[in-house]
């Protein structure tokens, strides 16, 4: 969960809150691009925030991130001989795995509305 507002001085602030899952061990061959993925089949939640106020306005939204999986640039590497590979398949600063993020949309708390 994620919440944003404005603290008395008027600056804004974030803070993340884990609700459901988090670090689980999973992980992917990057050799082969299989998959060890130990995520949960449902995740299921409550959070009340602990600090609302009701005459501050706040946002709210929840943010999820998959367990890591080869990039897509990293399976087309794979799929070709190691000697007809491109010079990026073998560049250490591109990343071979990658964890896709979704998030939903805010809910706007607006004291008085």
């Amino acid at each position: 969960m994620i919440k944003g507002w404005q603290d008395e001085a008027g600056v804004g602030q974030i803070a993340v809150v884990d609700v459901a899952g988090g670090p689980d061990g999973s992980s992917v061959d990057e050799a082969t691009c299989a998959a060890d993925q130990r995520g949960a089949a449902l995740l299921c939640g409550v959070w009340r925030d602990p600090d609302f106020d009701p005459a501050r306005p706040a946002f709210y939204y929840v943010r999820v991130i998959e367990d890591p999986v080869c990039r897509w640039s990293w399976r087309d590497c794979l799929s070709l001989p190691e000697d007809a590979r491109p010079p990026a398949c073998s560049d250490p600063t591109l990343p071979r795995t990658i964890q896709e993020r979704a998030w939903t949309s805010p809910i706007w708390y607006s004291p008085g509305a």
